[in-house]
């Protein structure tokens, strides 16, 4: 499986809010999604259709992430 992407999309996350949210989809199946930014100007990324492989794939990538930045934050008091 591939994933769904509407358009291409770059989003800087500078300090924005990051949530998780859990409703039911128009069909009324399950629905959890990441969501990053304000109610008027975000971004979700919808699990629902991933396995828990996947999800955990993006968990690693997003502790990557924040080990990319720490060492960053390092360097420039360095």
């Amino acid at each position: 499986m591939s994933a769904d992407i509407y358009g291409g999309i770059t989003v800087d996350l500078n300090d924005a809010p990051i949530r998780t949210e859990y409703d039911r989809s128009y069909d009324g199946k399950p629905l959890a999604r990441l969501v990053i930014g304000e109610d008027n100007a975000s971004i979700a990324i919808t699990v629902s259709n991933s396995s828990p492989e996947t999800v955990a794939q993006l968990a690693e990538a997003a502790a990557q992430l924040a080990a990319w930045t720490q060492r960053q934050t390092l360097r420039k008091v360095a």
